[in-house]
């Protein structure tokens, strides 16, 4: 998924189903804070990440260490 948004610079119709398909609204909210630029990432020195959105950081047992 990520190479065809990378080449693109947006999400196929497909995977845009299969997104609200697995996580209903929830993809659909998501997505548009993503698309409002309100999310950021922010990486510790320790190398931890955490995505945090205007004031509310998300748990980092629900983010990625890669």
């Amino acid at each position: 998924m990520a190479a065809a948004v990378q080449e693109n610079a947006r999400i196929p119709d497909e995977y845009l189903l299969s997104l609200k398909f697995l996580f209903g609204s929830s993809a659909t909210q998501a997505l548009d804070l993503v698309d409002r630029q309100s999310i950021t990432l922010i990486s510790s020195p320790s190398g931890r990440h955490a995505y945090q959105r205007q004031g509310l950081t998300l748990l980092p047992r629900l983010v990625s260490n890669s």
